[in-house]
């Protein structure tokens, strides 16, 4: 008996494990160097762009060509950000955050 329960929790704790693992975030898009999540873009120029994350924090970057226009971002919404550095930063995709992210 002692064997048995010594096995189903041997498993159980397994699976645990798996849903774990399985609830990892999803990779970043392909060759980004870094990622920013959660951010909300409070100025925005043709070279310039400033980004607020959930806690307050600001990052100031400057742009190349590969950035979107201005105006496909729009007040108040929560991004997901894929980057990757050079001499200005260039610009791979962008995602909405989803609600958990935002929350936190």
């Amino acid at each position: 008996m002692k064997k048995i329960v010594t096995f189903a929790a041997v498993f159980v704790f397994i699976l645990f494990l798996t849903k774990i693992a399985n609830q990892m975030p999803p990779e970043p898009a392909p060759g980004a160097a870094f990622s920013l999540k959660a951010q909300k873009v409070v100025q925005c120029s043709s070279d310039q762009i400033t980004l607020v994350d959930v806690h307050g924090g600001q990052t100031h970057l400057e742009k190349d060509e590969s950035w979107p226009d201005c105006s496909e971002f729009t007040a108040g919404q929560v991004l997901d950000l894929y980057l990757s550095r050079g001499e200005k930063t260039h610009f791979i995709s962008v995602d909405a955050s989803p609600w958990w992210r935002k929350a936190m």
